[in-house]
């Protein structure tokens, strides 16, 4: 046998077995290339999904879970679009409102602004936030409104502590919207029909 002949005749044959050992078992799969097993779960993968959508939607799931599951629900209250219009707000503050941040004595002066939509929500949110900083121990604040919006002004009510001042200043104002993890609560209340969003 002509050694080219023998040298092709040997990569074939290498090839033919690796191209065995990659296929799949006899039954997984169609003449048409189907192959049934990418659909099965694999061994230790999640067998269902767990996120119910994007974080409003989730947020309004959650709070209707809970509804269910309590048995003195009173569903003639139940209030969803308040919570939804509640979450709108929240997304137009975080993610389209305009944030100037000065530093004052002892904390931070935050100009909040947006379009006549965001202004609308600023001035929901951030004034019932500012009266809930207020009600805590280390922080006062206050809101008020601006052209497009409201100033914040949080401050430590002790401006001698250094330590205080620098986190008010680190947090800024989406990190002081935070402050509190009232929002939860506030959220069951909204749906119960109990208050209205902030």
């Amino acid at each position: 046998m002509h050694r080219p002949i023998a040298l092709l005749l040997i990569l074939t044959l290498a090839a033919s077995s690796v191209i065995a050992q990659q296929s799949p078992p006899t039954g997984t799969q169609h003449t048409g290339g189907m192959d049934h097993m990418a659909g099965m779960p694999h061994e230790g993968a999640p067998t269902m999904a767990t996120e119910s959508g994007q974080a409003a939607f989730a947020a309004i799931a959650e709070v209707v879970k809970i509804l269910k599951a309590d048995s003195t629900t009173d569903w003639s209250k139940v209030n969803l679009e308040a919570l939804r219009l509640h979450l709108i707000d929240m997304d137009n503050v975080t993610l389209r409102s305009r944030v100037r941040q000065t530093p004052t004595t002892g904390g931070l002066v935050m100009n909040v602004t947006g379009t006549p939509p965001v202004a609308a929500a600023i001035q929901r949110m951030v004034g019932m936030h500012a009266m809930m900083l207020s009600g805590s121990d280390d922080m006062l604040a206050k809101a008020v409104i601006i052209p497009g919006g409201m100033r914040l002004t949080v401050t430590a009510r002790d401006t001698a502590d250094t330590r205080l001042v620098a986190r008010i200043r680190g947090l800024g104002f989406i990190g002081l919207m935070t402050e509190g993890a009232h929002h939860q609560m506030h959220h069951l209340m909204v749906a119960r029909g109990g208050m209205m969003g902030h």
